[in-house]
Formats: C-alpha cells, structure tokens, sequence
C-alpha cells in the first residue's frame, strides 16, 4: 500500500510539471522584453530589442550569443573566460603600476586625505576581490510574499552599505510548474552568469555590480521579478509578463544560420 501511494503522488506531481518552460518578462521602464526558453539542459534567451540569439547549455557549461545578421557568435565557457580574465587583469595591473608611479611623485605635496584616497585606489586596483564595493553587499529576505501572474513568491532585498539598491521575488519550482531538470537548468544558468560576469568586471577592477550568489546566499528559485534602485528612484523595473508550457522544438536550441545581404 505504501508503494502504491507513493506511485500516486509521483503521478500526481508528474502532471504539474512540464517538460518545456517559456517565461517572457517585460521591463516596465523601457517597455523591453526578454524571453527565456528551457528544454533538455538548455536555456534560450532573447532581448527583443537586440538581435541576439543566446543559449547556454547546461551539460557543456558553455554559453553563446548570436549575431544572425552578421554571423558572428561569441563563446564563452571557463577556458574562455579564464584566458579573458588572465587578459583583464594584466591590464588592471598596468593601470595600476602607473597609479603608483603618479602616487610616488605626488606624494610630498599630498594632503592626509588625498594620501588616503589614492591608498584606496592603489588597494582596489591591486586587490579588488578585497577591496572592492561587492563587498558591502548584503541580502535580506524580506517578510513579503507577491503574487505575480497568480505565481507565489518570496521577496528579498539586496544592500550596499545601508543603501537599498535592488529588490527581487524569487518563486519555486513547485509555484512556477517548472520540471526538475528545467529548473535546475535555470539555477546552472544563474550560477554560470554570475560567476562569468563577477570574474571579468573584478579583473577589471570595476567591482560596483549589483549580481546576487543565489547559491551561496541560499536563495532557492527563479526571479520573476526585479527592481533597481537609485535611492529612491525606481532605474529598472523587470516582472514576469506571461508563462506557458508549449512544446518546443529543438531547432529552437540550434543556432540558425546568418541572414545574407547582396
């Protein structure tokens, strides 16, 4: 018996949840819209506004973004990224060397305070995983649950400093109807983008993001709304427009070939 009710609510659960996910967000500022596809360990997404084709392949941990027009891709996956970010930081340390030279021949004429200001520089450009403003990043779960396109979801919260700077509702994989493996695709692409662009804006030394480690924040589920902030100014303002469980084709996941122009 104990068996059998397990069968049942393994059936039961089953037809929730789909194989193939679609999620189209629109940006309320900018009237945009992006739209994510999900089948089979990849992820699709477009910005209507751009004419870009991006996929990301959970297997591989490979990411592409597609000019159709011009047929020109770029690729990117660790290997890549690595060698882009051993390129970024020797020219982060380049800039720095001239920073310390300038700071050497200045010295004896600087005030405390600017002595103290070119310090901080000096240990940003020299140690920005360190030294960087992602360090006074702090999240908070917030109290609040919203209803989004009659989708539950928990509210959080993201600070630099005391400074609230972003707010977004994260909804489960149960709430969203989202199988198991397309959530997790989802959760892979999250982790994948935010390491991609953490690595490369560090290297950079351009440390002022405002990217979330859902992971390592223990924050479960998917983002189906996000809000910047300027102060008190809302800058960015991205919520789920429409969900659906179509189908989709594989051709969808497959780069196309580019448009010619005589």
């Amino acid at each position: 018996m104990k068996n059998l009710i397990f069968c049942i609510v393994l059936l039961s659960n089953a037809q929730y949840a789909y194989a193939d996910m679609t999620l189209e967000f629109k940006e309320l500022i900018n009237k945009e819209f992006i739209t994510y596809s999900v089948k089979d360990e990849h992820l699709k997404f477009i910005q209507a506004e751009q004419n870009r084709i991006n996929l990301f392949n959970q297997k591989n941990q490979l990411f592409i973004s597609f000019d159709p027009e011009s047929g020109q891709s770029a690729m990117f996956n660790e290997k890549v990224l690595a060698l882009r970010v051993n390129q970024l930081n020797k020219k982060r340390l380049d800039q720095l060397a001239k920073v310390e030279s300038n700071l050497g021949e200045k010295l004896p004429t600087m005030s405390l305070e600017e002595q103290e200001v070119g310090e901080s520089l000096v240990n940003l450009l020299k140690y920005p995983e360190m030294y960087g403003e992602h360090t006074l990043l702090t999240v908070k779960k917030s109290d609040t649950l919203k209803q989004i396109q009659n989708i539950s979801c928990q509210v959080y919260q993201l600070y630099r400093a005391k400074q609230r700077i972003k707010e977004f509702c994260m909804a489960d994989a149960k709430a969203l109807k989202m199988s198991a493996k397309d959530y997790q695709t989802f959760r892979s692409f999250y982790a994948f983008n935010y390491n991609m662009q953490t690595r490369l804006m560090i290297a950079m030394g351009n440390t002022r993001f405002d990217l979330v480690n859902y992971k390592q924040q223990k924050i479960p589920g998917i983002a189906i709304e996000s809000i910047n902030y300027n102060g008190a100014k809302v800058t960015q303002h991205l919520i789920l427009n429409l969900i659906n469980s179509h189908t989709l084709p594989k051709t969808e996941f497959t780069l196309p070939r580019p448009t010619t122009t005589k």
